[in-house]
């Protein structure tokens, strides 16, 4: 083998790691599985307003709905590598941003529109459709920066 030949198949090489590094980005952002995510993320997040037996349910269902879709994603992955540390921390990240919006905007219903604290439009419904909503827009920001958090991971693809 020549050092031309050597140099070609590193070439490849990281060529398709780039290829899996890219695969891995679009397959988390599939259009199908977002909306349907917000819609499990706000019966999960309804249900603070709800009396306990349908609270239950409809916490078992929303965020059932909302990790459902995430493992469906992964189980039909076309690649798949154990995640960095760095990802793991986005996506806590992301959660925690999530859930702070959703408090934050559960205090201006209160504060600001008087919402009452229970039934069909109360603070808890508004603050879940911000937050659904929320989580629908920003995903192509999301996107962007997983795409930069994937492609600055170092180690096998």
């Amino acid at each position: 083998m020549n050092p031309n030949d050597a140099q070609l198949s590193l070439d490849d090489i990281r060529r398709m790691q780039d290829r899996t590094r890219e695969q891995m980005v679009r397959q988390r952002f599939t259009p199908t599985y977002v909306p349907l995510a917000a819609v499990g993320l706000f019966a999960g997040l309804v249900s603070v307003d709800l009396e306990n037996p349908w609270r239950t349910a409809a916490i078992l269902l929303g965020f059932g709905l909302f990790l459902g879709v995430g493992i469906v994603q992964e189980h039909r992955s076309l690649v798949g590598r154990k995640p960095t540390a760095l990802e793991g921390l986005f996506w806590a990240g992301l959660a925690t941003g999530l859930m702070l919006l959703f408090g934050i905007t559960r205090i201006a219903a209160w504060a600001w529109l008087a919402l009452p604290p229970e039934g069909l439009l109360s603070q808890g419904t508004l603050a879940a459709a911000v937050t659904a909503a929320a989580y629908v827009a920003i995903t192509p920001l999301v996107r962007r920066i997983f795409r930069a958090i994937v492609q600055r991971g170092s180690g096998p693809v």
